[in-house]
């Protein structure tokens, strides 16, 4: 009988009398009801190897980013990036002024994106990579203003 389990019938039991049955709680996270629209991340494709990897960030700026990130969380998609310039913008990566970046992608296997999307943090601070529905897939941390330069003073 090797490799046969014994199928067992599922028994439900009555609560005693007296007890509460469970009930599941009524209580929603922040943001729940419009989670479908709110940006949220992962960071399966972070670049961990190249120029524009965090591995250079310290602590004090890390603070900083996932403050910002939280903050961009109690937004929708379209608060964001329906502007036209701040916080956030997509780019055609074909676009991409630093030749770097474009090789950085092919490296990472992520040839077939044909938009790349960022969000400006403040001053010069980006982060760079692929919206999806609402979810923001980060790819590149730019604290330089290296992936797009500006010709503005201070951004």
């Amino acid at each position: 009988m090797a490799g046969k389990r014994k199928q067992v019938a599922a028994q439900h039991t009555t609560p005693a009398k007296g007890a509460k049955p469970f009930v599941r709680s009524a209580v929603v996270l922040p943001g729940e009801d419009g989670s479908d629209k709110r940006l949220s991340w992962r960071f399966c494709h972070v670049d961990r190897d190249g120029p524009w990897s965090f591995d250079k960030v310290d602590a004090g700026t890390m603070h900083e980013v996932l403050d910002k990130l939280a903050h961009f969380e109690t937004m929708t998609v379209n608060e964001i990036f329906n502007h036209g310039e701040e916080p956030g913008k997509h780019y055609d990566v074909a676009d991409l002024p630093n030749p770097t970046s474009r090789e950085r992608l092919a490296e990472l296997h992520l040839t077939d994106m044909t938009k790349i999307s960022r969000l400006r943090l403040g001053g010069t601070l980006r982060l760079y990579g692929f919206l999806q529905g609402n979810c923001f897939h980060i790819i590149w941390w730019d604290p330089d203003h290296e992936i797009w330069p500006s010709h503005k003073r201070n951004t």
